[in-house]
């Protein structure tokens, strides 16, 4: 197991600490209605796709249907405004499905989705080249935990010679 360093300065921060929300969530900093609008659109536009083709292989992914009127109004600005997709409780009701984010940011090639939530959530999505840094790191790690595995069976092949004299 390996030790926990001493800082070099009491401002340096750890990793972990990195990791947690610097501070409680704002009143309204969760509303990311707009931005999930906007980054579906986005997508969709990116992705070079016709609407129904998504949805044909979201439904192969899923095996839920998605009719592209649902895809438009899930992309769809003006539906903020419109009272339709209000229910009893007053909430808006015109969202995709969380089920169906990972098959259709899988379709579009497009990520964007699942860190808007989860940056949302106050966690860190790590994206290019931090993926790779962090795989980096765990190799490293591995290699340091394997290091000091060898040198522990080394001296314990040291002793039995030791006793064999």
């Amino acid at each position: 197991m390996s030790k926990a360093k001493p800082r070099i300065d009491e401002r340096q921060m750890g990793l972990w600490e990195y990791l947690k929300p610097a501070a409680p969530p704002a009143p309204g900093s969760m509303d990311i209605g707009v931005r999930i609008r906007q980054t579906i659109s986005q997508a969709i536009k990116n992705s070079g796709k016709e609407r129904i083709d998504i949805c044909a292989e979201m439904y192969k992914l899923t095996g839920k249907e998605v009719p592209k009127s649902s895809l438009d109004s899930w992309s769809a600005e003006s539906r903020d405004l419109s009272n339709d997709g209000i229910d009893n409780n007053g909430n808006k009701r015109w969202g995709m499905p969380g089920e169906l984010f990972p098959a259709f940011c899988e379709v579009t090639g497009d990520w964007e989705l699942l860190f808007i939530i989860a940056e949302a959530g106050h966690y860190k999505a790590m994206k290019g080249r931090e993926v790779i840094h962090a795989k980096m790191g765990q190799l490293k790690e591995r290699i340091a935990k394997d290091q000091m595995e060898l040198k522990d069976l080394e001296k314990a092949l040291m002793k039995v010679k030791d006793d064999r004299k």
